[in-house]
């Protein structure tokens, strides 16, 4: 190719090396022909038809730049790079927040040949994608679920590309609801599973971390048993292969299974909240062990069953700091699921294939989970006008009259006969992480059979589709293994806990929040002093001396926190409010801005002050319960 290809490549493969050899290690990709306009620019046709002005493409693009920024956003995502006049001239107007995808590599190779595009390549809020899945991580990654997203194509990109646009709506559309939705979730959740961790410690002494199975399932087959409404389908074909294939299922598929009179070798959970009503109390129960999350509800660790396994969070400060010293060495991979995560954790046993069951992703037939399990679905309505699907659930264990309604923004994937099927916001969140998984598993894990045998609901890029009859037909799932032996073997052995590092470890962290609090508390103190001169004198000079105080408190304060990080997770709703408030435009009246903004910085230290005083009292009772911990075990070591 030639020089202006070759610059724009360089500056490409700098923020996405995937696209950048698509287009140079793709000599098959014919380039579309780039043709002059009367007034010297550029234009081609795709399928006989043009994609510019074939008189002046710059006065065409001006009005479409013009419709643009009457709008109300903080992103552009352009269907369609087309010759990159709507791009350039975003910029030059200084809208330069923008996603690019262009579904067809023959334009992006005749457009980056024609014209130098080495600046705008360059600019970090400029990003070019090609595939849904590149597309999907750029929103994810580079955007958040607060700022405002504006989706915009030209006529001829949707007169060609008609499902593809489809596609990437959706994809764009999915990928922001998600990350609205882990905004909500962090907020909801993070001081819970903080507690959950807190009021874990002892469990952690006493059951194994499941990388103990590491590789101790080499090439035995695994499935992994959803609870979707396809399940009904072909669990039953799971009693025959129990002692032939490591059978791990989702603790919402236990009752479903136990219908079809599957006991599987493993449930997995790490719901935050106590799921009494997914155990039967009864004799099966002791046949199951169970997979639980570090940040899994107390409650559902003292459950009876045959035996237990713990894994750890990457995403949750004090399980990452302390993980290793709890005697584990493994974060399994995960897309927000206990079934995206039991993909991993088969992976780290050595399990190949690797087989799916009830993992629809989507409502089908007329059902979000399959019979069985605690949620009924009374009705589920889907409104395409309003976008909106209201599922009215019979939960079993509500009583009365109690009603257990959802509404959510109803969301579309592609379903195994290529029509598009109705899902939400979770279900896409798990769809997309899969098919990243996927892509990740085929370039360092070729060799890894991954089966979709789901028999219905969403289609998974990288998986392999079929009926799982004739899986187990396809891949010999018929030879009897040792599995109960190796699992029995590896519980034998107690956890190698560190005692003495997670005494350190806390203390550093209780000393860390202390500090926090002091500084909290100063600069409050501070705020406080400067409310009142702005009240009797208005904004003065004397702001200068408390401002700078707060800016010393303020680092004295960040450098505590890098051994006590798990406090912002404690705060993250305050943050976030404070994320929105920074987003709001400035007041015209600069004394009634800086009233707002010293509030807001009262209110923010008011928080951190309240997190410290929650959390001192549990840090002290951690190192206790620990400290207690250590002595039995050297009380049990000398008496043997």
């Amino acid at each position: 190719m030639n020089q202006t290809f070759n610059t724009n490549i360089e500056a490409l493969r700098k923020k996405n090396k995937a696209l950048a050899d698509a287009l140079e290690l793709s000599p098959a990709v014919e380039p579309v022909q780039i043709e002059k306009t009367k007034t010297g620019d550029d234009t081609f046709k795709y399928n006989g038809k043009y994609f510019h002005s074939s008189y002046d493409p710059w006065k065409e693009a001006n009005q479409q730049v013009e419709a643009i920024i009457k709008s109300k956003f903080d992103w552009v995502f352009l269907f369609g790079m087309g010759c990159s006049y709507i791009p350039r001239l975003l910029m030059e107007k200084g809208k330069e927040k923008i996603i690019v995808y262009e579904p067809r590599l023959e334009i992006l190779k005749s457009v980056l040949s024609t014209v130098d595009l080495k600046d705008v390549l360059s600019k970090d809020s400029f990003h070019l994608c090609h595939t849904l899945n590149n597309l999907g991580d750029t929103v994810r990654n580079h955007t958040e679920g607060m700022e405002d997203l504006l989706v915009y194509y030209t006529p001829p990109y949707k007169q060609a590309f008609s499902e593809e646009l489809r596609a990437f709506t959706n994809r764009v559309q999915n990928a922001y609801i998600t990350n609205k939705v882990l905004i909500k979730t962090e907020i909801t959740s993070r001081v819970m599973w903080n507690d959950n961790y807190l009021a874990n410690l002892k469990y952690f002494a006493k059951y194994r971390a499941i990388d103990a199975l590491h590789g101790r399932f080499k090439d035995t087959p695994l499935v992994i048993v959803g609870a979707g409404p396809s399940l009904k389908k072909n669990a039953r074909l799971l009693k025959d292969i129990k002692d032939k294939a490591v059978i791990i299922a989702a603790i919402t598929a236990y009752k479903p299974l136990l219908n079809f009179g599957v006991i599987p070798h493993f449930l997995i959970a790490s719901e935050k909240i106590d799921l009494a009503e997914y155990f039967t109390n009864g004799k099966e129960d002791k046949e199951i062990r169970l997979i639980l999350g570090d940040l899994s509800h107390p409650n559902v660790f003292k459950s009876d069953v045959k035996g237990k396994f713990v894994f750890y969070d990457q995403y949750v400060n004090l399980s990452a700091e302390q993980m290793k010293l709890w005697g584990s060495c493994y974060f399994p991979s995960s897309g927000g699921s206990v079934t995206t995560t039991a993909l991993d954790m088969g992976l780290m046993f050595g399990c190949n294939p690797i087989v799916f069951i009830g993992q629809d992703l989507s409502f089908s037939e007329g059902k979000g989970y399959t019979d069985g399990t605690v949620y009924k679905e009374k009705s589920i309505v889907i409104d395409k006008e309003k976008g909106l699907v209201k599922v009215d659930y019979d939960y079993m264990y509500l009583s009365g009259d109690v009603k257990y309604v959802q509404e959510h923004s109803v969301l579309w994937l592609k379903g195994l006969n290529e029509e598009w099927v109705a899902s939400k916001y979770d279900w896409v969140t798990f769809h997309q992480w899969f098919e990243n998984y996927m892509a990740w598993l085929k370039k360092e894990h070729p060799s890894e059979i991954v089966v979709n045998a789901t028999e219905g609901g969403a289609y998974i890029e990288g998986m392999e589709h079929i009926k799982l009859i004739e899986a187990i037909e396809k891949y010999s799932i018929n030879k009897e293994t040792s599995i109960e032996d190796v699992i029995s073997d590896v519980e034998k052995d107690k956890p190698k806990v560190d005692f003495a590092g997670l005494i350190d470890s806390f203390t550093k962290v209780k000393d860390a929040v202390k500090g926090i609090r002091i500084s909290a508390k100063a600069i409050n103190k501070e705020t406080k002093i400067i409310d009142k001169i702005f009240k009797a004198k208005g904004m003065t000079h004397e702001f200068k001396k408390h401002t700078d105080r707060i800016k010393k408190l303020e680092k004295k304060l960040f450098d505590k926190s890098e051994d006590a990080a798990f406090l912002w997770e404690i705060v993250t709703n305050p943050t976030y409010q404070l994320k929105e408030y920074l987003r709001k435009e400035l007041d015209e009246d600069m004394e009634k801005q800086f009233e707002k903004d010293l509030n807001i910085v009262a209110e923010s230290y008011k928080c951190v002050i309240e997190a410290c005083d929650m959390y001192l009292p549990k840090l002290d009772k951690a190192i206790e319960e620990i400290e207690e911990m250590q002595a039995e075990v050297k009380s049990e070591t000398g008496r043997n």
